[in-house]
């Protein structure tokens, strides 16, 4: 299995956010036995932190009307220049943090050609982490186009796809469980659905508006217990968060 992560901007290096976030996506990484040449992150500019260098591609991906869905605009890119092999690929935000060992098996996508998870609270698909096989190309370029179309974010647009059953893609995705792509809204709904021990969480720990670093790493949210396991939390001390 492929670590990709992506991070595409016109201005071609990452905001101070997003730099502590992928040091730290990449030390969990390498602490969690993932080989360097398994750990991908994608950007339109060069860069290089622990050994490990960017993948370089042009900002023509970016998407300027939702950034935020440049990632799979991106991911459609890759697929289609036969970048990505018979791998299966975990494709996630820079701030999509993994906890626990994740196996192919697990994620049981031998009949499928991707797996997405919803909100969880909510059945409206997100985008922030999915796995994917290169069978997918058909897929995510539709997503793509559809993105263009609606001009909207790529997450309405698998909306709009399911509903319409392109090309039987109901017959073709697999949704995952929560615990792949735990965020940082009704985190006691989240907590319930998801499977044990959550093997992903996902939120900005810079956001001071939701208090997010308080409420996964010291426990003050509704549950009261940390979200984060003591592994995870010692490499977000490293990198300043206390």
């Amino acid at each position: 299995m492929k670590n990709l992560s992506v991070y595409i901007t016109p201005v071609k290096k990452y905001s101070q956010e997003a730099d502590t976030s992928i040091r730290i996506w990449i030390d969990n990484s390498l602490d969690l036995g993932w080989k360097k040449e398994n750990i991908i992150f994608i950007n339109n500019f060069p860069y290089e932190y622990n050994g490990i260098k960017s993948t370089v591609i042009d900002e023509s991906v970016f998407c300027p009307f939702r950034p935020g869905s440049s990632k799979t605009c991106a991911t459609a890119y890759l697929l289609e220049q036969g970048f990505m092999g018979k791998d299966i690929y975990w494709v996630h935000d820079p701030d999509a943090y993994q906890l626990n060992i994740i196996t192919e098996s697990e994620l049981d996508l031998n009949n499928a050609d991707a797996g997405f998870t919803t909100y969880g609270w909510s059945n409206k698909w997100s985008l922030g982490s999915y796995f994917l096989k290169d069978t997918a190309c058909d897929i995510f370029k539709r997503i793509k186009d559809t993105i263009y179309e609606i001009q909207n974010e790529d997450e309405r647009a698998l909306v709009k796809l399911t509903s319409e059953n392109f090309n039987g893609i109901n017959d073709r995705i697999k949704t995952m469980n929560i615990t792949y792509n735990f965020g940082q809204r009704q985190i006691p709904v989240n907590y319930k659905l998801a499977t044990k021990p959550l093997k992903v969480v996902h939120f900005r720990p810079q956001n001071g508006r939701l208090n997010n670093l308080a409420a996964f790493m010291y426990g003050k949210n509704e549950l009261g217990i940390p979200l984060m396991n003591k592994r995870l939390i010692k490499i977000f001390q490293y990198h300043g968060f206390k």
